[in-house]
């Protein structure tokens, strides 16, 4: 198989189906406050609802697949699609649909926003799960043995990492299991005092006293991945400028050297081994992905448990006619250019 292959069989076997930690609560302070991320071409959103609860998105107008939010946060409880002007609420629910609500056949009750399954722990970590087969996954609950509950964000950057996504995991999962060991970090992150892995994708440790950080790994390609560095400081304890500058600076010099080592190493990184550690059991992602091809050889085609089925089988003739009414009636370039898919279409194709 090649790089790409390997790559999106990763996509549908695995991370279509993991909880995948995003973010810590706090980063959502006021109703409407949300963070959209991108997890190998699976577009998503978490927004904080006016009754305080979290929910998150696919970010995907039920229209024509536009993108839904296009900033990578803001506040909001009013998310627009560009393409028609589908707009829906803090909640997913479908609130305006110009020129459909009056079309036979359309319920704006079932045109809301495709949930994605969420949860938040004790600890206030916010966990995700794409896959759409189920309403209830068994969760396994990972114990960060570090309580945020008391902490605000204090700074963040992101590193874009030219490596396959599995050189940083694997960096990650090490450092977990030995956070004394000398590869890999500088002497002041060899001397940080916790280090937990956070599902397979993500790690919290603590770098002073009063100050932690999460690192949440986005892959984007079999040749790129993002890494997104939050830093929280104790509640009462204010970071200085200069040291909040100088972990940033560490971490991002540390995520340079583990792309350089995996640029170093083999020809191809898309076929290194990668296991880790949850609940006690080590997750083999190899096995993962043998038994999610041998379920795509008996069922004779590729799963994809992300998509959403969006329609029936009977397109809705009058709405996809209204639909190329207003196509053509588009003025802009934006909007003639923007993605085009029926009305009604069986799935979203991520």
């Amino acid at each position: 198989m090649s790089d790409e292959e390997i790559f999106q069989l990763e996509k549908r076997a695995f991370f279509s189906k993991t909880w995948l930690f995003v973010c810590h609560q706090s980063r959502f302070e006021k109703p409407g406050d949300y963070h959209a991320f991108d997890v190998a071409g699976i577009s998503f959103f978490v927004v904080l609802g006016k009754d305080m609860k979290l929910r998150g998105f696919h970010n995907v107008c039920r229209h024509r697949a536009y993108t839904v939010v296009r900033k990578s946060c803001g506040t909001s409880t009013r998310f627009s699609c560009k393409y028609h002007g589908w707009q829906y609420d803090d909640k997913g629910a479908l609130v305006k649909a110009p020129k459909f609500e009056e079309s036979p056949g359309f319920v704006p009750a079932e045109n809301g926003l495709f949930e994605v399954k969420l949860i938040t722990t004790r600890e206030g970590l916010v966990f995700v799960n794409f896959d759409a087969s189920t309403m209830n996954l068994p969760f396994n609950n990972v114990k960060s043995h570090i309580d945020l509950g008391n902490c605000s964000w204090a700074d963040g950057l992101e590193v874009t990492c030219g490596t396959n996504w599995k050189t940083v995991a694997n960096d990650f999962s090490d450092q977990a299991q030995w956070p004394q060991s000398p590869f890999g970090w500088f002497s002041a992150l060899r001397k940080s005092k916790t280090v937990r892995l956070l599902g397979p994708l993500s790690i919290i440790k603590e770098l002073d006293d009063d100050l932690w950080c999460t690192m949440v790994l986005l892959p984007r390609s079999s040749s790129e991945a993002v890494v997104r560095c939050d830093l929280y400081a104790k509640e009462g304890h204010v970071a200085p400028v200069k040291t909040l500058e100088k972990w940033k600076w560490m971490l991002k010099q540390e995520l340079m050297t583990i792309t350089r080592s995996g640029a170093e190493g083999k020809s191809s990184t898309s076929s290194r081994y990668f296991a880790y550690q949850c609940g006690g059991r080590t997750i083999d992602l190899f096995a993962i992905l043998a038994q999610h091809q041998r379920s795509e050889k008996m069922a004779k085609r590729k799963l994809q448990p992300a998509i959403r089925v969006t329609g029936t089988a009977d397109i809705d003739t009058e709405a996809e006619a209204l639909c190329d009414a207003l196509d053509g009636a588009a003025d802009t370039p934006s909007l003639e250019t923007c993605s085009r898919m029926s009305s009604f279409p069986h799935t979203v194709e991520w």
